[in-house]
């Protein structure tokens, strides 16, 4: 580790502060210049929140950018992706005039905070305004103490400090002076931090090294990161005495993986923070940043498009009562394409630009089709008004790049078939919990028919995660598409006996609804005539008769 920093400072690229698992297994603390050496032996980023891993890799990512001055093209990537390490005198050519920038708490440019950020009257917020693990602000839900909450290390304030810039949620702020914008001492809400208005998918390799190759995008291949400009840069490289508080249009990716959503400083020095004063930072409105930001899907907005006469596309966040697998035609460049339609019938999703570019390293031969990245879904949710957190959302998804290949699009096809599979059948399955449900005397829209699919989804989830990894280079995948219709067919029975078992003698009988008899005997024939429709590769059939290879439900 370099010690040449100041001893009265904390200095990130020396100091440790990062929380990294080793491929070991082992968790660590390290400087960024620590992790960067140290990429090849580590197996991801991690933190006090799963965010806090988004938001450190999104500025690894910045940092390896600017330092390498690319990747250019493809070629270079290849140079990259082939060298075992990254390029770490490189790496420390770059941060090293920059020094000053990284130390937290400099006098002048304090590293992603505002020297002298004040209010008025010169009030300071407790540590609990960036602490995204005291839900809703309220310390009787959390494991942390009040002592906790009183005093923090340095190295988990810079943690908070990077995940507030890019998850903050929106609210009220603290009103600083300088901000005409300010009424009666108040920041008035901005909305919440740009990684926060997204759906965060970040492809991961088999250590941090790979991860971070895989999320550098080639600027001459795509219009993401733009290294050719003077102005899509990094907080470290700017002025800081530009940092206003006016709306300004983003620049480039290493921009939005950057974002100062806030004004911040961290009150106290390299022996603890007590507290901290939060305004309000650059706005962002999230129209049309599908050419900047390659983290997220992308959805076409009807209302906004007509509002703005244009088309326009807005971030597709994640829902965290619908696993990642349920939406995954969304994310892949053989479905959801990044060719914009600007005629009457708009594309109505756009994948994430990360996976269009590992389609065309595909393509280009430059990774192989079974190579296969974990995709790591992250994201917040937030509650009224986006004020206050209510859920972080973490899953990861492992596929094979040739699901991901746009130019090849059979495998990922087949993927996003299995889940209209599923979704056909749970469907059928919840119109037979509602028949149950109105033979007993219920009302329809029960309630019953929504648990049983979600029990559905439930035993598919493993099953789907474990499918979609066999589909590999050699894959029969018409065969593949048979064998998850079948584990379908298979899961639903143990969701519909349940709901035969536990129909009460009154369903049996059953009674008339909509002009016709519904009791159990006659829902559970509709079912299996709905099951047959939606699994025709789980029925072998001969002829006229059913085989013995017949799965009946």
């Amino acid at each position: 580790m370099s010690t040449n920093h100041d001893d009265h400072g904390f200095n990130l690229l020396d100091d440790p502060w990062i929380i990294a698992l080793g491929i070991d297994g082992r968790e660590r603390e390290l400087s960024i210049v620590e992790v960067l050496e140290q990429a090849g032996d580590l197996a991801t980023i991690g933190g006090e929140v799963a965010t806090q891993a988004f938001a450190i890799t999104r500025l690894l990512l910045a940092v390896v950018h600017r330092a390498v001055e690319g990747p250019t093209d493809a070629d270079e990537w290849e140079q990259l992706w082939a060298a075992g390490e990254l390029p770490v005198d490189r790496l420390r050519a770059y941060v090293e005039p920059l020094r000053d920038r990284f130390d937290l708490f400099h006098p002048e440019t304090p590293f992603f905070q505002v020297a002298g950020l004040r209010t008025a009257k010169q009030e300071v917020s407790g540590l609990e305004k960036i602490v995204a693990d005291v839900p809703n602000g309220q310390p009787l839900f959390t494991t942390r103490s009040a002592a906790d909450l009183r005093r923090m290390e340095a190295s988990e304030a810079a943690r908070w400090l990077v995940h507030a810039h890019a998850f903050d949620p929106s609210g009220i702020k603290s009103g600083a002076v300088g901000d005409d914008t300010v009424k009666n001492g108040k920041g008035y809400p901005i909305g919440t931090g740009w990684s926060g208005q997204i759906g965060g998918v970040l492809p991961q390799g088999a250590n941090l090294r790979e991860t971070l190759l895989l999320n550098l995008v080639a600027y001459e291949d795509n219009p993401y990161v733009r290294i050719g400009g003077e102005n899509d840069l990094p907080p470290w490289e700017r002025d800081p005495n530009s940092a206003q508080w006016k709306e300004r249009p983003p620049q480039g990716a290493i921009d939005l993986y950057t974002w100062q959503t806030r004004r911040i400083r961290l009150v106290g020095d390299q022996s603890g923070v007590t507290g901290v004063v939060l305004a309000n930072g650059d706005r962002i409105q999230p129209h049309n940043r599908h050419d900047m930001d390659p983290h997220t899907c992308w959805r076409y907005s009807e209302p906004q498009s007509k509002k703005r006469k244009a088309v326009v596309y807005m971030p597709l966040t994640h829902d965290p009562q619908r696993s990642v697998w349920r939406g995954i035609g969304a994310m892949l460049p053989a479905i959801s394409g990044r060719g914009i339609q600007r005629g009457s019938d708009p594309q109505p999703r756009l994948a994430p630009g990360i996976l269009q570019w590992i389609s065309d390293l595909g393509s280009k031969d430059l990774l192989p089709e079974r190579y296969m990245p974990r995709l790591r879904i992250l994201g917040a949710e937030y509650g009224a008004q986006s004020a206050t957190f209510a859920e972080i959302i973490e899953d990861v998804l492992p596929m094979s790049v040739l699901v991901l290949r746009a130019d090849r699009p059979a495998a990922g096809q087949t993927a996003t078939n299995a889940v209209d599979d599923a979704e056909k059948t749970a469907f059928t399955v919840w119109n037979f919990a509602e028949n149950i449900a109105q033979a007993s005397g219920a009302e329809p829209k029960s309630g019953a028919g929504d648990r049983a699919r979600e029990q559905l989804y439930a035993a598919l989830d493993a099953p789907y995660r474990e499918w979609l990894g066999s589909l590999v280079p050699g894959s029969d995948l018409q065969e593949a598409r048979g064998r998850w219709q079948l584990v379908v067919s298979k899961a639903t029975y143990p969701v519909t006996a349940e709901l035969i078992v536990a129909a009460p003698p009154s369903a049996w009988v059953g009674r008339e609804v909509s002009g016709q008899l519904v009791n159990v005997p006659r829902a559970e024939l509709w079912l299996n005539a709905a099951l047959r429709k939606a699994l025709p590769l789980a029925y072998v059939r001969s002829g006229d008769s059913t085989s013995k290879e017949e799965v009946v439900v």
